[in-house]
């Protein structure tokens, strides 16, 4: 019941965040389905006032195995973002996680966006005790511009650690195309846990559009 309740929460903060944020930035929403479960993602960064560093940066996804022993995973991080450069940010909020549950964040972004491929580097930290340590990031290719049809693919990998070990990691891979600006195709997921990096896989496909 508590856990029902706290998805519940969760999904009414992400629709608010989604329709408050809608005229502020883009936001890359993906939803994937596969043999073993269902994926969604979204994100979003804006700045205060265009001219300024400050801003908000926000992320967020759910994880539903089919298998209930594994139980659904949430995680929603939100930070206040200062703008270093046209590459560089960092930022310090809070990360929500079902086991941890809500603890402050510190992190530290680099970001390229090329004409066809882009490349984020996202190292975190938690502020607490006992902190987490995780490096996310990706790289995304999705061809020429001002195509009706073109190629798209991207690579996406988190892994976190504390004193004790491993504590998560996954590797997600998506191969398709895009038309209209909107990618679907294939979706490969593979997601570790514990010391011991038990994996479970889930193949199937995505569909992605930024709003």
């Amino acid at each position: 019941m508590k856990e029902t309740t706290t998805i519940k929460h969760v999904l009414t903060c992400l629709f608010f965040s989604i329709w408050y944020s809608h005229s502020l930035a883009q936001i890359p929403v993906e939803i994937s389905a596969g043999h073993a479960g269902y994926y969604y993602q979204h994100s979003f960064a804006t700045r205060f006032n265009p001219g300024k560093s400050l801003g908000f940066f926000y992320t967020s996804s759910i994880l539903i195995p089919y298998d209930k022993n594994r139980g659904n995973e949430i995680m929603s991080q939100s930070y206040l973002s200062y703008t270093m450069s046209k590459r560089w940010t960092a930022g310090v909020g809070t990360i929500f996680a079902p086991v941890n549950r809500v603890r402050p964040s510190v992190f530290f972004q680099y970001f390229h966006k090329g004409k066809t491929t882009s490349v984020l580097i996202y190292p975190r930290m938690d502020i607490w005790s006992v902190p987490n340590l995780e490096l996310m990031g990706f790289i995304e290719y999705k061809g020429a511009v001002n195509r009706p049809v073109n190629l798209y693919a991207r690579f996406q990998y988190m892994t976190t650690w504390n004193r004790n070990g491993h504590s998560r990691s996954y590797q997600y891979a998506r191969a398709g195309i895009d038309i209209r600006d909107i990618q679907f195709g294939l979706a490969a997921n593979f997601d570790q846990y514990g010391s011991l990096a038990t994996n479970y896989s889930n193949f199937g496909l995505f569909v992605r559009k930024v709003f």
